[in-house]
């Protein structure tokens, strides 16, 4: 009974243990001001992807003599086993495999919307200040940027849990000033919610294989 008590209890351990990392989250904070800057946080580690560090410049090695190569015997050729793909084409034809194919598609689709739906969005800042050499350049320009913009951003924040936006975009009629762009993000996503999508569309893929 103690052994077995003890057995449990190393078991919950470790499904709680499970449990705890799969609801940490993966942060993705990224801001534009003339350069781009990305960073990933996990937990307490915080890993900068741009702007890429420079790499110290390798000193080139002075090219060694080459050796003498042993003769090799010549090896028999063993026969290619055929792939899962080329199994499928040879039993359920190019149609069937064409049907598996993209059932693959529309649930990596599927998955891929499910997972975007469980991003949240804690900050969402972005302001340009839109420049030109005349009034009337500028107000054609105003009025394209902000028929693409609006509609983005409000893709964006319908798509995920946006929490807090802030959208800007201000003509200026400055001739010597330049257009300028400013960006802020603060996003994160869970791993369990990765882990439950990926299962679900493992689950379905499966399905569909059966089904052919």
């Amino acid at each position: 009974m103690i052994v077995l008590k003890i057995l449990l209890g190393i078991l919950l351990g470790i499904l709680l243990l499970l449990f705890l990392i799969m609801l940490i989250k993966v942060e993705v904070l990224a801001t534009y001001n003339d350069s781009l800057t990305l960073t990933i946080k996990i937990l307490f580690f915080r890993i900068k992807v741009l702007p890429s560090e420079e790499k110290p410049e390798k000193k080139e090695k002075k090219p060694e003599k080459p050796k003498p190569k042993k003769k090799e015997k010549p090896k028999e050729e063993k026969e290619k086993k055929p792939s899962l793909i080329q199994k499928l084409k040879e039993k359920k034809g190019l149609s069937g495999l064409l049907s598996l194919l993209w059932s693959v598609v529309e649930i990596a689709l599927g998955a891929l919307k499910g997972l975007i739906s469980h991003v949240v969005i804690k900050k969402f800042d972005l302001g340009i200040l839109l420049a030109g050499e005349d009034a009337a350049s500028v107000a054609e320009s105003y009025g394209k940027l902000c028929s693409v913009v609006y509609p983005a951003v409000n893709i964006i924040t319908n798509a995920t849990v946006c929490r807090d936006y802030n959208v800007g975009i201000e003509p200026t009629f400055e001739p010597d000033r330049k257009t300028e762009t400013y960006a802020d993000v603060h996003a994160y996503l869970r791993i369990i919610f990765v882990v439950w999508e990926a299962l679900k569309a493992g689950v379905k893929i499966i399905i569909a294989r059966i089904k052919l």
